[in-house]
């Protein structure tokens, strides 16, 4: 029901750089029904129950098979083409973690990003590669919506990304991530501390050297009027929060809540 509500909401927001052309629909895109049932139940408030798909496993392979006959060349937009690289991106790190046995960790997986391969799109593409897909069409809100199976990732949604609603989901993902003090974003003193994934991808968000100023000026929209004043009302340094690499499966507890 709450996913449901949060659907019809998304449906109607104006959204920062939601382009003219993604409402049109001057070409086929991809179904994400299924994903979308999938994260509706298996994933609770970002946390997701690994042992419930595992049972519900025969969904996921059906999801994941689709992908593999997709042209994202043929949608009609943008916007179609960055919620297919997403959600095919977070299904396959799903079906990887339940390959590998449902590992404490990812970084235990050897080659988990960049020699397991999946088929998407017409080739096997490591996550890596269906990242770099989703990169090259040069939005980092993609950022907040990639989930790397870990503790420090952005939360994992309880839905699909859609074409016709992708700009409010990713500009809720990024003010929820840069929120959180431990994994996004906070102040201490005269230190910004933010989120590795900036680091990694500095040039995804930043042109020349990152600092908290650059940064923060990038994420303005997304951010508490408070931490933009704060950086601007003083030169911070940037320092970069712990990465846990710990896998994001819910808990009995979590998964008991009604």
């Amino acid at each position: 029901m709450v996913a449901s509500v949060r659907r019809v909401w998304m449906a109607l927001a104006v959204a920062w750089w939601l382009p003219a052309t993604c409402c049109a629909s001057a070409g086929p895109g991809f179904d994400h029904t299924l994903w979308d049932a999938l994260t509706e139940r298996y994933v609770h408030e970002g946390a997701v129950d690994y042992a419930g798909l595992a049972a519900d496993r025969a969904r996921l392979d059906r999801y994941v098979g689709s992908l593999a006959a997709a042209d994202p060349a043929t949608f009609s937009t943008d916007a179609d083409r960055l919620a297919f690289w997403l959600n095919a991106y977070n299904a396959c790190v799903v079906r990887g973690v339940l390959d590998a046995g449902r590992p404490r960790s990812v970084k235990d997986v050897p080659g988990f990003f960049d020699r397991i391969r999946y088929r998407v799109a017409g080739a096997d593409r490591t996550l890596n590669e269906i990242e770099h897909a989703g990169r090259a069409l040069d939005d980092w809100r993609m950022h907040f919506g990639l989930v790397c199976a870990s503790e420090s990732c952005p939360s994992l949604r309880a839905e699909a990304y859609q074409p016709d609603w992708l700009a409010p989901q990713l500009a809720e993902q990024a003010r929820r991530f840069l929120a959180d003090p431990q994994r996004g974003l906070r102040l201490e003193g005269g230190t910004l501390r933010v989120s590795t994934l900036f680091k990694w991808y500095a040039r995804d968000f930043v042109s020349g050297r990152l600092t908290a100023e650059r940064l923060v000026t990038a994420l303005e929209p997304f951010l508490d009027a408070t931490v933009v004043a704060a950086v601007r009302r003083r030169r911070m340094r940037i320092a970069f929060l712990p990465y846990d690499w710990s896998l994001n499966a819910a808990t009995p507890k979590e998964l008991d809540r009604p």
